[in-house]
């Protein structure tokens, strides 16, 4: 019941009994207005009884008795009114997109990882009344805005402790770390890490991409050398020379992309860790402000109950402080000045001059390995082709063996193999008559019995020296069906054979 209604009912009390005859008791009008006033005061006190839904938080500050404020989830409380007041804190969980890019590594690599962050108002005791005394009054945005603040800072200092190997391959490690550094942060605003979700992980000079074409690399390799593996064992001889000279050449450029590949991240690795000095004292400069501004908070807190005397030397104390931090980060960003300078100039020239001298090595030993393979291959001809020639050796006195085993006496198979020979030194000896420049031949016949035409065969017969004599000449006997010898030395030609050469010798 409101004033307004119990003046109305006192007004109509008052004129009801006004209006009777000799006037109502006193008393009954007093008891209706402290009834009246007993139920406006029952309500007014109902109303100052709290009651905390399951996800909130009531927040009772003033005086309180329990410090700056007294935090109540799942229950109910009194608020005494004049002396406290009440306000409640969302429990409902919020994200936090955190666009975290350009992330120094330990190895001084940039790293972009973009993160979806989920979190909330915490309900552990002590926590709680972190979140009444800072965030209490602020607007969810406002509290999205400081608690990606603190990840961003905390995700940045967890990165630059971890390899970007270790980044890439064990996310598990880096959640871990990651939820540790933000958790404890986060309590101290009065918030609750609930989830971290990190969608991908890039750098700025293509290492990680490096590293998976490099293990792609190397999977197609080894397949090529199994491959090949295989091969060899089917194939002989040139074949796997062959495949030799072209697995090196294959080696060998490969190494040559690798060294590549080596020289752009050396010069990526130098170029990010003169950034990174660059953005490490300017992170120096920014944590030096953000501590001056975070006591500037808490010294604010404190003064509301001391003298305005010590409110204006804390104000001062951190103007300078806000100064000084403006100075070093001045010198901060001269110096990455300076170092963005010396990436641009001085270490490019230094990358251009080892990419010409890896790729001059990778040249010399393209060449050797191809020399190398190319007398290999030469050097496996010759081995052939004396394998070859010892096999037609062996054939020959295998053979010779067993003809000389064939025959009755060693005498029969010398004979048998001068035969094979003899039509060899008839074409030598046809050949070496059909040489001789002879243009013409006059036959003078003189009407003997051995002359004319008849007789030249037998002349010109008797004119070269006997087969058995050459034989004997070099250690040969003939056998006795190939005719025997009348005497010894040449026969002597008739009178009509001496005139008819000189009858030639005079043509």
């Amino acid at each position: 019941m409101s004033m307004t209604a119990l003046h109305s009912a006192m007004t109509a009390l008052a004129q009801a009994g006004g209006g009777r005859r000799g006037g109502a008791p006193v008393g009954l009008i007093l008891a209706l207005i402290l009834g009246a006033t007993a139920i406006v005061l029952i309500m007014s006190f109902a109303k100052r009884y709290m009651r905390c839904p399951s996800n909130k938080i009531l927040v009772i500050y003033g005086k309180t008795g329990s410090g700056v404020a007294r935090c109540i989830h799942g229950g109910a409380a009194f608020v005494w009114p004049l002396f406290q007041s009440c306000a409640y804190l969302d429990l409902e969980p919020f994200v936090v997109p955190i666009d975290l890019k350009s992330a120094l590594s330990s190895e001084n690599i940039r790293v972009t990882v973009p993160t979806t962050v989920t979190a909330a108002i915490s309900t552990d005791r002590g926590v709680m009344e972190n979140a009444a005394i800072r965030l209490l009054g602020l607007s969810d945005q406002q509290i999205r805005d400081q608690a990606q603040d603190i990840i961003l800072g905390q995700m940045r200092a967890v990165i630059a402790t971890m390899k970007i190997e270790e980044i890439n391959q064990d996310r598990q490690a880096f959640l871990s770390k990651v939820n540790e550094a933000v958790s404890g942060e986060l309590e101290k605003i009065g918030l609750q890490l609930i989830n971290v979700n990190i969608r991908d992980i890039e750098d700025d000079s293509g290492y990680i991409v490096a590293l998976g074409r490099r293990a792609a690399a190397e999977a197609i390799n080894q397949a090529n050398v199994d491959v090949a593996e295989q091969e060899k064992m089917g194939e002989t001889g040139v074949a796997a020379r062959q495949r030799d000279q072209r697995t090196a050449v294959a080696a060998s450029m490969a190494e040559a992309e690798i060294g590549e590949a080596e020289a752009d991240r050396n010069r990526r690795s130098r170029a990010s860790q003169l950034n990174a000095e660059a953005v490490q004292a300017e992170t120096e400069a920014d944590s030096r402000k953000a501590e001056y501004q975070a006591n500037q908070r808490v010294a604010e807190e404190a003064a509301r109950n001391r003298a305005e005397s010590a409110a204006r030397d804390a104000d001062g104390a951190i103007r300078v402080a806000q100064e000084v931090a403006e100075e070093k980060a001045e010198e901060a960003r001269a110096e990455r000045e300076k170092a963005r300078l010396n990436a641009e100039v001085i270490v490019p020239a230094n990358i251009d001059r080892d990419r010409v001298i890896i790729a001059a090595d990778a040249a010399r030993e393209q060449a050797v390995r191809v020399a190398k393979g190319e007398a290999e291959a030469a050097l496996a001809k010759m081995r052939a082709e004396g394998e070859g020639v010892k096999a037609i050796l062996a054939g020959k006195a295998a053979g010779y063996q067993a003809l000389v085993q064939s025959c009755a006496t060693a005498q029969q198979a010398a004979s048998l193999l001068l035969i094979e020979k003899l039509q060899d030194i008839a074409e030598i000896q046809a050949q070496a008559i059909q040489d001789l420049p002879i243009e013409k031949i006059v036959v003078w016949d003189g009407g003997g019995q051995n002359g004319g035409i008849a007789g030249l065969g037998q002349r010109l017969m008797g004119a070269l020296p006997p087969m058995h004599e050459l034989a004997r000449q070099i250690g040969l006997e003939l056998p006795d069906y190939l005719g025997k010898t009348a005497g010894v030395g040449v026969a002597t030609a008739p009178p009509e054979a001496k005139s008819d050469a000189a009858g030639q010798d005079s043509a």
